[in-house]
């Protein structure tokens, strides 16, 4: 016998909820997944500041731990902003430090882009992440790829673009090369009062035209904040 949990292939959430311990405000998110963990929840999160800025010229920090019941990992991640600057760590117990990386909104031409370099330790490879919002803002652009400084070869592209279609819904896809995997999303927090509903649609590209349908895997998400 089961615990409480559902033994259906039902949408389960991600469940998010704001406390105050002391002076400080924090976000709880748990998750919870039947493949992954049927018993209990999947993933439990918690974040929030360590210290808020004052001023522009003051340093900002925070923090976010997650806990990953299904593999048993934990994972620390550490945040420090002053002057634009956001700097990054996050570390685990098996791994140690996982990976540094640095934030920093730039001007190109008329565009503001976020680019966001990281070093991924273990891996000895550099990420980047270059975003930007287009159409006054109803459009989002981004790139990601990881550069292998032993092969000296760019690897894990991803293209992605979003559009807020109207207030609450929003369209989005993204396409990775090196998979040859189309990936598309439709997030609508309009449907139900207080509950985010996300449709997602994985179509391998390099599988056969007349089968490309079958081959797609379609899943659903619920969250909600309690």
């Amino acid at each position: 016998m089961h615990s409480g949990w559902p033994a259906t292939s039902d949408p389960w959430p991600a469940l998010c909820q704001s406390v105050s311990i002391g002076d400080f405000k924090t976000t709880v998110k748990a998750k919870y997944d039947y493949n992954a963990n049927r018993d209990f929840l999947k993933e439990v999160s918690i974040s929030g500041d360590l210290k808020q800025a004052d001023n522009a010229d003051d340093i900002a920090v925070g923090y976010e731990l997650t806990r990953d019941f299904a593999s048993r990992n934990t994972n620390v991640r550490l945040t420090a902003s002053s002057h634009g600057y956001s700097v990054s760590a996050e570390y685990d117990p098996e791994e140690q430090l996982r990976e540094v990386g640095v934030a920093r909104e730039v001007d190109v031409g008329d565009y503001k882009v976020d680019l966001q370099p990281t070093w991924l330790v273990k891996a000895k490879a550099a990420r980047v992440k270059l975003m930007s919002a287009i159409n006054d803002g109803k459009d989002r652009l981004s790139a990601q790829f990881d550069y292998d400084v032993d092969g000296q070869q760019a690897k894990d592209v991803e293209l992605s673009f979003a559009r807020t279609l109207e207030e609450g819904k929003v369209l989005s896809a993204s396409f990775k090369p090196d998979k040859s995997n189309l990936e598309v999303s439709l997030e609508d927090s309009t449907f139900e009062a207080g509950a985010t509903w996300t449709a997602t649609a994985n179509v391998p590209l390099d599988s056969d035209p007349s089968n490309i349908l079958d081959a797609a895997r379609v899943t659903l998400k619920r969250s909600w904040g309690w």
